[in-house]
């Protein structure tokens, strides 16, 4: 992501779209302003999908896990 800064925050880049986490954990899904008939990409799909599933205590763990399993991360 393109390091811009505003009064109102970062800027994403023209085309992006982003899963956003707040500093008291409420999420924001941003899509990027685009022909609405345009398919969307797997990537945007991903980031649906990981805010869909983070409603879900479980799976939230599980991934964290993950994380621990592997300190480099």
């Amino acid at each position: 992501m393109t390091d811009i800064h505003t009064d109102q925050g970062s800027v994403l880049p023209a085309g992006a779209s982003a899963l956003v986490v707040t500093e008291d954990g409420e999420f924001t899904f941003y899509l990027s302003d685009k022909d609405p008939e345009a398919p969307v990409s797997r990537n945007v799909q991903l980031l649906v999908a990981v805010l869909l599933r983070s409603e879900d205590p479980r799976w939230v763990e599980e991934m964290i896990s993950v994380l621990d399993d592997h300190p480099a991360c």
